[in-house]
């Protein structure tokens, strides 16, 4: 059926399909009506169907009607691809598709309901069903846990389980019917290594296997009675490899998993975020992630999630500022004539951890229902309803959560499922020891990218650094640092390579507290007595009236660069 695509002007984007006719112009009774171009008028042209060739008309219209730029006086025949101007509206005319639809229906066709047609017992259900699930796991955690549960039902069996890993230990990954089972060793030998399925009038394990690929694991089921037959090793047999392609599927969706992450720095402050950070690793309890903008939250959450227990399942990450299409992303959406389920971001986190961004920003009523499904441990499921899930959740938040509540800024009823670990990542002006690793750090990223030598850092522009409050944290010294190294890789930044901000120092309006005038004398009184002593620590200890341990202690925690003065 020709169809009829618009380009440009106030409707570009709709399409129509011409099954006879069809007018175009700003008239409501115009089969294409475009009441906003005002340039056409009200029953412009006429689209029409003879003798299967798309012809067009003008209806006298004020403006003219063109076709590939030039205006037509009598009708004309469209080919595929032509376009035809009217008013302000530019509209294709489409190729014929690979497929379209007819008036025709085939002699002798009938019509049944889908649920009538398809398979409702037997091992064509059982297959149908598994297959169903199967597809719509979004995660290796749920394909597991599906493959175990479709084979508890299509084999009556009274446990089954879909385990990874190899003889020398099984990893359980999803267990039904029973709190655990005991895989036969010579059973799991023979799936693994020899991709055979083991049989018994008890007990049945087949490979899990994907195709052109060796096992990676096994689906064992076993019942008391009846005893099982060859029928349900063949049943077993398929439901093993039906999980095996899933499984393999999901991770081929889903890519490379993310590379370790590393957090960089060694001030008093950040080594005290990082032990938390690590103590947060080993645990299963929600983590908070609270501190100014660019303080790198979404980077120690990912610290966090690559050294869990999670770290081979997913981290499906969400930015609740996305106000357009949050609860879309977050809960999913049914399918529709045209358009496809999407599955939630709690559905995609099974088996891994999910990273819910600036936490505070999600609307009232999507904070109440996220919490409802947080504290029964489901998410919405694609074909309706529910199911369960594990995930780990991670959020960042502007401010500790109890703070937020108070100002009226997280729903209550979050708040309570978000109790847990809370870490509050410290400002860059706080660990200004810090600075000259980061510094490096970003510079080199930069300069890798240029295919050119990293910049370095004169002792003055070092020190500018260290005393600029940094505002935007370390995002801002971030993009400083790669772009400085694309301007003076392989050379030395100056004081005055420097950005005028830096250069000026503080941009901060408040004063300095008390303890930071304190700090900043004590790190001036340093740095003037290392370089009296002409770089020796034992001497500068001495005349600062400490030890020379304290001394050390100091110049870690202030970042202080020590040079020797030969003699």
């Amino acid at each position: 059926m020709p169809a009829l695509l618009l380009l440009s002007g106030p409707s570009a984007g709709l399409r129509y399909e011409v099954q006879a006719e069809a007018t175009i112009g700003r008239s409501p009774s115009c089969e294409i009506p475009l009441p906003e171009d005002d340039q056409m008028s009200r029953r412009h042209a006429r689209f029409f169907v003879h003798e299967g060739q798309v012809r067009l008309a003008d209806l006298g219209s004020r403006n003219g009607t063109s076709v590939n730029g030039e205006r037509i006086v009598d009708e004309v025949v469209l080919h595929p691809g032509d376009r035809v101007q009217v008013g302000k509206t530019t509209v294709l005319v489409e190729p014929l598709g690979a497929a379209a639809l007819v008036g025709s229906t085939p002699a002798g066709a009938s019509q049944l309901p889908i649920e009538e047609v398809l398979p409702h017992v037997g091992a064509e259900a059982a297959l149908y069903s598994a297959g169903a699930a199967l597809l719509g796991a979004t995660s290796e955690a749920m394909v597991l846990r599906c493959v175990a549960e479709e084979s508890l039902h299509a084999l009556h069996a009274d446990a089954a389980a879909a385990l990874l890993g190899d003889v020398k230990g099984l990893l359980t990954a999803a267990v039904v019917g029973a709190p655990s089972v005991e895989v036969p060793r010579d059973m799991a030998r023979a799936a693994l290594e020899h991709s055979e399925q083991g049989f018994s009038s008890k007990a049945l394990c087949s490979p899990l296997v994907a195709s052109g690929g060796s096992p990676f694991g096994v689906l064992y089921v076993e019942r008391s009675d009846p005893p099982f037959t060859e029928v349900d090793g063949r049943l077993a047999a398929m439901l093993g490899r039906l999980g095996g392609e899933a499984y393999a599927a999901v991770r081929s969706r889903a890519g490379a998993q993310p590379a370790r992450v590393d957090m960089v720095g060694n001030s008093r402050p950040f080594r005290k975020v990082l032990e938390q950070a690590r103590r947060a690793a080993a645990s299963a309890a929600p983590v908070v992630l609270s501190g100014e903008p660019g303080t790198g939250k979404s980077l120690c959450a990912h610290y966090i999630h690559s050294r869990s227990s999670r770290a081979l399942g997913p981290l499906v990450r969400v930015d609740c500022r996305d106000s357009a299409s949050l609860a879309e992303v977050l809960f999913g959406r049914s399918t529709g004539q045209g358009l496809p389920p999407l599955s939630s971001a709690l559905l995609r986190a099974d088996g891994g951890t999910l990273l819910l961004l600036h936490v505070e920003m999600l609307p009232r009523s999507l904070a109440e229902r996220l919490a409802r499904l947080l504290a029964r441990k489901t998410a919405p499921a694609r074909q309706g309803g529910e199911e369960p899930v594990d995930f780990r959740l991670i959020v960042t938040t502007s401010a500790p959560p109890r703070v937020l509540a108070s100002r009226g800024e997280l729903e209550a009823s979050l708040l309570r499922q978000l109790a847990g670990l809370e870490l509050e990542l410290p400002p860059l002006r706080d660990r200004r020891a810090d600075v000259p690793p980061l510094f490096e750090l970003f510079a080199a990223r930069g300069a890798r990218a240029a295919r050119k030598g990293p910049p370095v850092l004169t002792p003055e522009a070092r020190q500018l650094l260290m005393d600029y409050e940094w505002p935007h944290n370390v995002r801002e010294l971030e993009l400083l640092g790669e772009r400085l190294a694309l301007v003076h890789a392989g050379s030395q930044i100056h004081a005055l390579g420097l950005p005028p901000e830096i250069q000026a120092g503080s941009t901060s309006p408040t004063p300095l507290t008390l303890q930071e005038r304190v700090a900043r004398l004590e790190r001036d009184a340093i740095t003037e007595a290392l370089r009296t002593a002409g770089g020796k620590k034992i001497v500068a200890a001495r005349m600062l009236g400490i030890s020379r341990p304290t001394l050390d202690k100091k110049i870690e925690d202030y970042g202080l660069t020590v040079a020797r003065r030969r003699v």
